[in-house]
């Protein structure tokens, strides 16, 4: 089994990751060791970069990281932080700086690094560090007859269970397929926030919006009636916060 988790974890999907710094040169300077760091620690990322606000707000991917510089000319990279992860556009943030003294003023977007640019080099891997640290944390390993599947719990929505086969609605618009039992899946999620809502759906507690009459409503617009059997458990969660 260990084997079969090194190979398959080593095919996750491709993630999206953003380098932002005014300064052209030095952000290609950035991507490419980036780009170089992803490599060494068998992460696959489409690395963009940009150097205005314009070309991000004309931008409508989400990135799963961004390396943002804080001092900009137009606006501050911890403003557009915040706006960009409260939109859900930003998963995590490494900020990229000079400037030392704005780690504290960027703490409120719970960056995942703060790398200064007088220690690059050192700063950028140890960033890469954890971030693969962070997600290894959140990957699941779902058997399929002789298939495994690598998933980001994170990056699913809900799952919902037809005759024997079962849709994985992810994030990013992809749909994968799979035999099996929702409720064998329901035991490898349950330590992940998920929460089931019908006999049939099984829902990440991180996209829902809000609960109201027996109504599940996901943040994507889609919502979901709660079934009596389930009522009980969702309201439990519920007073404890989720």
């Amino acid at each position: 089994f260990a084997k079969c988790y090194e190979r398959y974890a080593a095919q996750i999907r491709a993630y999206n990751a953003l380098v932002f710094d005014d300064n052209k040169i030095l952000s290609e300077l950035i991507q490419m060791k980036v780009e170089a760091l992803f490599k060494k620690y068998g992460l696959e990322f489409q690395v963009d970069r940009m150097n205005s606000l314009a070309q991000l707000e004309a931008c409508d991917k989400t990135y799963q990281l961004a390396f943002m510089d804080i001092v900009l000319p137009e606006q501050d990279g911890i403003r557009i932080t915040r706006k960009w992860k409260n939109s859900g556009r930003f998963d995590e943030v490494v900020f990229v700086s000079a400037h030392d003294d704005k780690v504290f003023a960027s703490f409120d977007t719970n960056p995942l690094y703060f790398v200064r640019k007088t220690n690059l080099d050192e700063d950028l891997e140890q960033a890469i560090i954890s971030y693969k640290r962070k997600i290894s944390a959140t990957q699941v390993i779902v058997q399929e007859g002789a298939k495994y599947h690598v998933w980001d719990v994170n990056e699913i929505e809900y799952l919902a269970s037809r005759n024997h086969y079962i849709d994985v609605y992810m994030k990013n618009g992809n749909k994968p397929l799979i035999r099996g039992k929702l409720d064998d899946i329901e035991k490898i999620l349950q330590d992940y926030n998920f929460v089931r809502v019908q006999v049939s759906y099984l829902v990440n507690l991180k996209y829902v919006e809000s609960v109201k009459s027996h109504t599940v409503y996901m943040k994507n617009g889609e919502a979901f009636r709660i079934s009596p059997k389930y009522r009980e458990k969702i309201a439990q969660r519920m007073a404890a916060g989720w």
